[in-house]
């Protein structure tokens, strides 16, 4: 496991990797017959803070992706990305596909891996598709706190919810105020494309914990992030990859080195915290009941 934090400034970042998620960006390099990579660009405590500038941008963080998630800039709007198309969802909840130059203040995009395909039982709920994931990790010898995996599911779904946000201008209030104002689109019946990750339940201020999907309808009319949804006949995909975080405008860095690197250097995968600041476990500042339910 590689990290860089040159700028002192910025070591309360890496202070905040918490220890099951340092063991998923190194564990699952390891035992895998196809290596994949995740990106995510900037942490989920900076979108928290409203910080909703650009970071990177469609073209760049899309650029031969397998699937992705993230948000416009000025939080206007979901994004998904899948089948080589990348949509911005609005506050009218239709997608439109999304400019190449469009900024994103965060994104998560996967890019290939070891897939696992699973067919998804019948009225199986959010609950039961994040079990029936975790299920799917444990048979392939990984448990879902120490790795990440991309996840796709295409099918027809009852009580499905799905949701945006209207567009916002500086200065930016806190996400959670942002929430209280999102607009959400049920369907009793929904068939489309829903995609995203399942990352280690850790509150560390980086990533989101768990999983977190966001969709597109098959007619390509409908889409959103995704809050609730029951099977009726889905498909499960999954791509089992290492993850790389990145924070454009500190520099912080985290990242997979080659397997190599890693098994010669004594403790490798294991993060350490700048001098003086704690290592492992969730930081104290973000509580489990902090990260605001409609964002998962």
């Amino acid at each position: 496991m590689a990290f860089r934090d040159d700028n002192p400034e910025t070591a309360n970042v890496t202070a905040m990797f918490d220890a099951a998620l340092a063991a998923a960006v190194s564990h699952a390099a390891f035992g895998l017959p196809q290596h994949g990579h995740i990106r995510q660009t900037e942490i989920v405590k900076d979108l928290f803070e409203g910080h909703f500038e650009s970071a990177t941008t469609v073209a760049q963080a899309f650029k031969g992706a397998l699937l992705g998630i993230g948000v416009a800039e000025a939080v206007d709007g979901e994004v998904v990305a899948f089948d080589d198309t990348v949509w911005r969802v609005p506050v009218d909840g239709i997608p439109v596909v999304a400019e190449p130059a469009l900024g994103l203040p965060f994104s998560v995009v996967a890019f290939g891996g070891t897939e696992i395909t699973e067919t998804v039982p019948t009225g199986t709920d959010f609950a039961g598709l994040t079990a029936l994931i975790d299920g799917v990790l444990k048979a392939a010898g990984q448990h879902h706190d120490h790795c990440v995996a991309a996840i796709r599911v295409d099918g027809t779904f009852t009580e499905m919810l799905l949701r945006s946000e209207p567009r916002q201008t500086p200065p930016f209030r806190p996400l959670t105020e942002v929430l209280d104002h999102e607009v959400q689109f049920p369907f009793a019946t929904w068939a489309g494309t829903l995609v995203g990750f399942r990352f280690p339940d850790v509150n560390d201020q980086v990533v989101i914990p768990g999983l977190h999907l966001h969709g597109v309808g098959a007619d390509r009319r409908s889409g959103g992030h995704c809050h609730r949804a029951v099977t009726v006949e889905a498909t499960l995909q999954i791509w089992l990859d290492d993850v790389d975080i990145f924070v454009p405008m500190t520099g912080v860095h985290y990242g997979v080195e080659a397997p190599g690197e890693v098994a010669e250097r004594p403790n490798a995968g294991a993060l350490k915290a700048p001098e003086g600041k704690p290592s492992g476990g969730s930081n104290p500042s973000l509580a489990a009941s902090s990260i605001n339910p409609r964002l998962r």
